[in-house]
């Protein structure tokens, strides 16, 4: 029986998913910032001709704009973490605002399953599942599953 000084079993297996995203905020701002200027010159451009309601479409085009942009932004800072030990298989998820949940399920009993018609990850044991990975490509949820398998496997003791 472990005593509470016992140190944490060692990880069989650990990856730390987070969504892809390519933009920065510095590349969100330059981006925002040269697309208002020339939104500004071309509802200059209406204006001279008379039409000048444009220029606050084009005004509420950019705030949308970059509305969206920090919305995708945010959401970049989702983050799961998939911890395989021999005592358990813990899921621990980090939301865009930074609240933390873990899950966790026997690694004895679970079993990855792929659901590639619906782009579904899922660990199951005991009639409970987890769902992983939600915002990776089906290529990188494939390769995942496959990873899974294999550290689950190899935590059994079994040899392919």
């Amino acid at each position: 029986m472990p005593k509470l000084s016992d140190p944490p079993p060692a990880p069989l297996f650990a990856a730390i998913l987070r969504p892809n995203r390519s933009a920065s905020v510095r590349a969100i701002n330059l981006v925002i910032a040269l697309l208002a200027g020339v939104f500004f010159l071309t509802g200059i451009g209406f204006m001279l001709i008379g039409a000048w309601p444009i220029m606050g479409f084009l005004g509420l085009e950019i705030v949308l704009l970059y509305l969206a942009l920090r919305w995708n932004l945010l959401a970049a800072g989702r983050q799961e973490t998939i911890t395989l030990t021999p005592a358990a298989f813990t899921v621990e998820r980090i939301d865009p605002w930074g609240n933390r949940t873990a899950e966790s399920l026997d690694p004895a009993w679970a079993r990855v399953t792929l659901d590639e018609r619906r782009g579904r990850l899922e660990i199951r044991s005991h009639g409970r599942s987890i769902v992983v990975g939600r915002f990776l490509a089906p290529e990188e949820l494939a390769e995942f599953a496959e990873t899974l398998r294999s550290a689950l496997a190899k935590s059994r003791g079994a040899v392919f």
